[in-house]
């Protein structure tokens, strides 16, 4: 009973679309975000970068013990703090459709368009919606092709 397990299904891929969804969460808008994967080049470079960021900082804080000093944390702002995280949101964008945000023509995607739509406040529904799909691990997930003939589900038809 060595039966082999198959877990390539599960390798996240590279890309994943999101349609966001109008206030309320039940009708779609068309509008589609196409997102980095955790392997993709682009979500890799800001991750290490963000780790080089992290290593500094743990570095000056252990240059500090050794000298007896103490390390005083920088005071982070709400607004500093929220730039991260829609920096962290835009670097896993690769595209998204042209998409109508107020007067004037539909806006493609570009980073700093990405950015600042989602620090503004008018559209934390749309913040909300994405920030949920980036932190869902089954968005970037294939699902098992596979399927237990053993159980059947409640909505099959088996006499």
């Amino acid at each position: 009973m060595n039966a082999i397990v198959d877990l390539s299904a599960f390798v996240p891929t590279d890309t994943a679309l999101l349609e966001i969804l109008a206030p309320g969460g039940v009708n779609g808008t068309g509008w589609t975000i196409t997102f980095a994967g955790p392997s993709h080049p682009k979500a890799v470079a800001y991750a290490e970068e963000n780790s080089r960021k992290n290593l500094r900082r743990q570095r000056q804080i252990e240059a500090a013990q050794i000298n007896n000093r103490k390390f005083k944390p920088e005071e982070r702002e709400v607004d500093e703090v929220r730039r991260e995280n829609v920096a962290w949101i835009v670097a896993r964008i690769l595209d998204w459709t042209p998409v109508k945000l107020g007067p004037g023509g539909p806006v493609a995607f570009s980073e700093e368009a990405a950015f600042q739509m989602l620090l503004d406040p008018n559209y934390g529904w749309v913040f909300a919606q994405v920030v949920e799909f980036m932190t869902d691990e089954r968005s970037f997930t294939k699902g098992s092709a596979k399927t237990s003939d053993a159980s059947p589900s409640a909505t099959s038809n088996s006499d």
